[in-house]
């Protein structure tokens, strides 16, 4: 197991290397100064001027103006907001905890849902469940983000009033910064309001998160349903069932944490799809994460700001892609025996 960890880690490092290159050669490849595509500065001293040149080297050849670059920002320099001056990593440090949250709660309450709706489809003996069960999660996976957000903001933000639209909690909540995270924030506030806010922050999440989670759902549900149904049919479970183990035990004990290692296998491979609905998602219920905050620095021609986001989410997804493949092996006893049966 810890050759494989090396190795994962390895992956990791080398793709964000990758990663990195790419970056940077597209950010050399940009229109205008060189200078202020790297640093975010557009007009600097000659003071300013002569720091970057030696903090990005720009005077030594692109190779060694890489290994600059990944080290600059290695150390958390993203440089400064070619629109407001404001350090990169400042702004993401105040737009992540939006999109983290969103995305977490999006992706659990999949899991939540998705996992035991799949076993239902899997151990129903009923063909009309299986098959209205399959239809749904066809229909949700093909439907286009945009226009299932757009149709929840018509029907029961507008038509009906039932829940926000937009934002992220009423501006009349005055919440403590703990976390960024808020609905931490609101739970470690003491204010006499905590309760309402409470309410207010889990009803601005509804619409959002019930879009974002469409995806993972669909995609959960059907693995379940599939892996499971694989599970149940090899031979190990035979013989388990043969020795008068019961059927609970035999599905919670040994199959389902079987079928669950596929589950994040494929939703590993789905965190970038993901990731994009959830950028979709923050532009039209206007919620204050890093893909609203992307799309406002591409309006504007902000390319640092766009590096550092461009960067900031695809480190993120790489990791959590490791971590799943991580799990996934720990889960599966089959994945472990042939990685120990490597030498």
């Amino acid at each position: 197991m810890l050759s494989y960890l090396l190795r994962r880690i390895n992956l990791f490092v080398l793709t964000t290397l990758m990663l990195f290159a790419v970056v940077y050669s597209v950010t050399l490849a940009l229109p205008g100064d060189q200078v202020a595509n790297l640093s975010g500065v557009r007009d600097p001293s000659i003071a300013e001027l002569a720091e970057i040149n030696h903090t990005y080297k720009l005077e030594h050849g692109p190779i060694v103006g890489y290994v600059a670059y990944v080290s600059t920002r290695l150390r958390g320099d993203f440089g400064v907001s070619m629109d407001s001056g404001e350090a990169i990593a400042a702004q993401l440090l105040q737009v992540l905890p939006a999109t983290l949250e969103l995305g977490m709660l999006s992706v659990g309450l999949a899991l939540l849902v998705g996992i035991p709706i799949g076993m239902l489809a899997t151990l129903s003996r009923n063909a009309t469940v299986q098959r209205v069960v399959m239809t749904l999660t066809l229909v949700g996976f093909s439907l286009p983000v945009f226009w299932l957000g757009l149709l929840q903001i018509i029907t029961f933000g507008i038509q009906f009033d039932w829940l926000p639209a937009s934002g992220r909690i009423n501006l009349m909540y005055d919440i403590p910064d703990f976390s960024g995270l808020l609905l931490v924030d609101i739970f470690l506030s003491d204010g006499p309001s905590r309760g309402a806010a409470m309410a207010d922050a889990w009803a601005h999440l509804v619409l959002p998160m019930s879009v974002v989670m469409v995806l993972p759902l669909t995609i959960i549900i059907r693995i379940t349903r599939f892996a499971l149904a694989e599970e149940l049919e090899k031979n190990y479970i035979r013989a388990l069932e043969a020795r008068g183990i019961s059927r609970y035990k035999l599905i919670m004990n040994h199959a389902l944490p079987n079928a669950l290692s596929s589950v994040l296998r494929v939703l590993a491979l789905q965190l970038g799809p993901i990731a994009s609905s959830i950028i979709i998602v923050e532009l039209l219920f206007s919620w204050p994460g890093v893909g609203a905050w992307l799309v406002a620095a591409l309006r504007q021609g902000d390319y640092t700001a766009l590096q550092g986001g461009v960067l900031t989410i695809s480190l993120f997804i790489v990791f959590l892609s490791i971590m799943f493949d991580v799990a996934h092996t720990t889960l599966n006893p089959i994945s472990r025996k042939e990685i120990y049966g490597q030498r």
